[in-house]
């Protein structure tokens, strides 16, 4: 899976998020950049919802094709009763 990833120099902004403490603390002893995890983080929950919309684009472009093709349950005699 490809990331999505800002350039190293590129243009940021700072940002309040709040973080539990505990979390915080783990996160520093390990010595993480909190800014460039999230980062990284935030850039592939995107592209996965960009990936699923794509998809669920793809699926109702087809559901539309099918339903112009063979058409409704209620164009059906037996079923149009319902």
């Amino acid at each position: 899976m490809s990331t999505i990833t800002a350039p190293r120099h590129g243009q940021k902004r700072s940002t309040n998020v709040y973080l539990s403490v505990a979390l915080v603390e783990k996160a520093r002893s390990f010595d993480m950049n909190l800014s460039a995890t999230l980062d990284a983080l935030l850039a592939q929950a995107i592209e996965e919802i960009q990936r699923k919309r794509q998809q669920e684009k793809a699926d109702m472009q087809a559901m539309n094709a099918f339903m112009e093709k063979v058409g409704t349950i209620t164009d059906d005699d037996f079923f149009g009763g319902l």
